[in-house]
């Protein structure tokens, strides 16, 4: 058992760019832990490895020559393709994929939401961020939901700016193609919209589930009922979204779809009316100070100390530095450059693991808007640092340790929910991952009756004074609701270059709240560091711990003789899950060039990749 220490502040390390490798790691010093142990034999089931590599037979391992597209559903994957094959490029095929995600997943995406992308420009070998997370409204304030949390997660109050089609327009006006129009990026999801889709197993399943409050809502009723059975929609009945389509087709027909959403368009002026017909706090004003942050230069790591691969996603609120800095630990402790493959099967690998995750979340709780709290960037600028990642790999202790050995700060940050993912990867070497949510399952439970727009409930991802969360930790202060703020989030879309060609390695991003952020890192660490091929990487069994409780969830696709050996060896605390609420869209470029792509089987939809 280690002495209890201190970390450093994060903070200082950005000040002093110059900061001593071998001083960092001095304080509280543990003895260099690639020597504890690395040659053990842990004695566990080492067939698990062999196991998994059985395909779930919903997944497939695609592999193509020129493009990809991995997203939530088949159709919309498709629909990106054909965007790439008539001329588009990835934003523009990122964009009509994420359109379709927002027609056939209602439950987790939508126009009434929010999206934030991470976007590589081949041409010029940079990587750029867009933020459109919706901002709180001028009404809003710290102390809205005390007493009454309810309304932060339904009904009109719980909406904050919807961002997504501000986002969609600033991409394709700034990074887009010129190839394909605006109008044709929408017609495939209008037609869809209109004609009728399947409803996936994941939709049905969230309908029977949410039923009470749909049925509560006569609006959100009507869009859920199946007019042949006079019953909520179940798996493979076809459902309709006409209203949504001709509100798609006005945005599409836009010579200015900023002006028609958010200024004084009809859409504009019908959103804010039922707004406040309804109770709601969104204003003309606030529609029309929205806008979407371009970041040149957003957060970049390299995989690892001698790698020329670098990771690049944006900064806060997105929460990309947290999973950046586990892929940084690990990274310490095995080479990507040699053959780890072998290694998987030693427990330590897992144990190392989650105690990444354990330091990295710690600090997520100081995570917010950097335009309210400026500590936050310089924060995430520090946790993507080799100085950082190699004094955290310094402390991993021979054993789990309490909450104050990681943190002394035992504020918590709020449980983010379910989104959607695109990965897209084109021809020309462009690249864009994109992470879209209306936060908890179908958002607020509330829908346009006039647009069939169904709102976000994205308040709910602030901080609310004076009300801890289910474990009884205080809530984060840094993440409290102001107006013009946008929540904390745990999207962490990520692209992985190579810094000597400008090449693209890898697209990855996720959904599942804050387990996108453990999901997406280990799925990067299996890829790159290991070298696992991508369904490999994908398919794998996940470990989630985020600090706050210390208590690590795990797939029972784990062996028992695994969580034996962590638990007795490692004192490591478990509770255990047949699958994660995580779920991956990735794409790969190996060494042969050719693109491989995967979409996770653990959404319970036809969700399968496409490409050329």
């Amino acid at each position: 058992m280690v002495n209890n220490y201190s970390l450093p502040n994060p903070l200082e390390l950005v000040q002093n760019e110059n900061n001593n490798n071998n001083e960092i790691a001095k304080a509280g010093a543990l003895p260099n832990p690639l020597t504890i142990n690395d040659n053990e034999n842990n004695n566990v089931d080492k067939s698990w490895m062999t196991a998994l590599e059985k395909p779930p037979p919903d997944s497939i391992h695609a592999v193509y020559k020129n493009a990809a597209v991995a997203s939530d559903h088949s159709i919309c994957s498709e629909i990106g393709r054909n965007i790439l094959s008539a001329g588009g490029n990835a934003i523009d095929s990122a964009i009509a994929t994420l359109i379709g995600i927002g027609v056939v997943n209602p439950q987790s995406s939508g126009i009434g939401g929010s999206t934030i992308m991470t976007i590589y420009d081949a041409s010029t070998k940079k990587a750029f961020s867009i933020d459109a997370r919706g901002t709180a409204p001028s009404a809003a304030n710290s102390t809205m939901f005390i007493g009454k949390p309810e309304n932060a997660v339904l009904g009109w109050k719980a909406s904050v700016i919807p961002g997504e089609i501000h986002g969609f327009w600033t991409a394709f006006k700034k990074f887009g193609s010129g190839r394909i129009s605006w109008k044709e990026i929408f017609e495939p999801s209008i037609k869809l919209a209109r004609s009728g889709f399947p409803v996936s197993t994941s939709l049905a399943l969230v309908l029977k589930q949410k039923e009470a409050d749909i049925l509560a809502d006569e609006h959100m009723r009507k869009e859920f009922t199946n007019p042949k059975t006079g019953q909520l929609f179940e798996d493979g009945e076809i459902m309709k979204r006409e209203t949504l389509a001709n509100t798609l087709e006005l945005i599409a027909n836009a010579e200015d779809p900023i002006k028609l959403f958010y200024q004084d368009g009809i859409i504009a002026k019908t959103i804010v009316k039922e707004f406040q017909q309804n109770g709601g706090i969104i204003t003309e004003e606030d529609l029309a100070n929205f806008k979407s942050i371009i970041t040149d230069n957003p957060l970049e790591s390299a995989l690892s100390p001698e790698s020329n691969l670098v990771m690049c996603g944006p900064p806060p609120p997105s929460s990309f530095a947290i999973t950046s800095a586990i892929v940084g630990v690990i990274s310490e402790f095995y080479n990507e450059k040699q053959n780890n493959i072998d290694k998987l099967d030693d427990t330590k690998i897992y144990h190392r693991l989650i105690e990444a995750q354990k330091f990295a979340f710690s600090y997520r709780t100081n995570f917010a808007d950097p335009i309210f709290v400026k500590s936050a960037l310089e924060l995430s600028k520090n946790m993507t640092k080799p100085e950082f990642t190699k004094w955290i790999a310094s402390k991993i202790p021979e054993v789990s340790q309490p909450l104050s050995y990681y943190n002394s700060d035992l504020t918590a940050a709020p449980e983010s929910h379910g989104t959607s993912h695109v990965s897209v990867l084109d021809a020309e070497g462009n690249a864009v991952s994109a992470t879209t949510t209306i936060n908890l399952l179908l958002g607020s439970k509330r829908i346009s009756p006039t647009l069939g727009i169904i709102w976000n409930n994205l308040m709910d991802d602030f901080s609310t004074p004076g009300q801890p969360n289910a474990f009884g930790f205080p809530p984060s202060e840094a993440n409290f609701i102001e107006p013009g703020k946008r929540p904390l989030s745990a999207m962490a879309p990520t692209i992985v270059y190579n810094k000597n060609d400008g090449k693209v390695k890898m697209v990855v991003g996720g959904s599942g709240g804050s387990r996108i952020i453990s999901a997406v890192a280990q799925t990067i660490i299996r890829s790159q560091i290991f070298h696992q091929n991508i369904k490999e990487a994908v398919d794998a069994p996940r470990f989630h711990n985020q600090f706050i409780p210390n208590i690590t969830e795990y797939e029972t696709t784990v062996p028992a003789s695994v969580i034996e050996s962590l638990e007795s060896q490692y004192l490591q605390t478990f509770t255990p899950i047949p699958i994660q609420e995580s779920v991956i869209q990735a794409i790969t470029v190996e060494d042969d060039g050719l693109i491989h792509a995967n979409s996770d089987f653990r959404r319970r939809t036809a969700a399968n990749p496409a490409g050329y």
